[in-house]
């Protein structure tokens, strides 16, 4: 709601804020709340100013960061690209000796997922037809020898997902 702060936490503030300084007191106390807040921020750019023009580029809160003020600060274009090209290049080399990993991959996971298809469809139909061991009359025997361990304790059809 506030900045993080849920409606029970806001309402838990506002009773403190009551019981602290009055109902009749409250109204002055959130405007100098609001004035610190106010001069706080202006004493916050004025510095970011000075800092600038000391240095005599400008610098925004953000780029005080360590990491990010030696980057753009002190490092000239051409050292942080002396500094990123051999990871650049390492990077593209192990993309490019990837790639067929990746497609073999991909290529496993589709197989993969057809036989799992083809495994669940089979055993639906299989379901369907009604060829369960207890259905199969004098071949019974040779049903339920036939069938996965996992669909005659179940009852019901195999998945692929039963198998793994």
């Amino acid at each position: 709601m506030f900045g993080g702060l849920g409606g029970t936490e806001f309402l838990v503030i506002i009773l403190i804020a009551i019981f602290l300084w009055g109902p009749d007191k409250l109204p002055k106390a959130l405007a100098n709340l609001r004035r610190f807040i106010s001069k706080a921020r202006t004493m916050a750019s004025n510095a970011a100013a000075d800092l600038s023009r000391e240095i005599g580029t400008d610098i925004r809160p953000e780029d005080l960061n360590p990491k990010t003020f030696v980057r753009k600060h002190i490092l000239t274009e051409e050292d942080q690209e002396m500094l990123t090209s051999p990871l650049k290049s390492t990077m593209r080399d192990l993309q490019e000796g990837t790639k067929p990993l990746q497609e073999g991959l991909r290529d496993t996971t589709r197989e993969v997922e057809n036989t799992r298809r083809s495994v669940n469809r089979g055993s639906i139909t299989k379901s369907a037809n009604g060829s369960s061991a207890a259905g199969a009359g004098a071949n019974g025997a040779e049903a339920a020898a036939a069938e996965p361990a996992a669909e005659r304790t179940r009852g019901r059809a195999a998945t692929f997902d039963d198998v793994t």
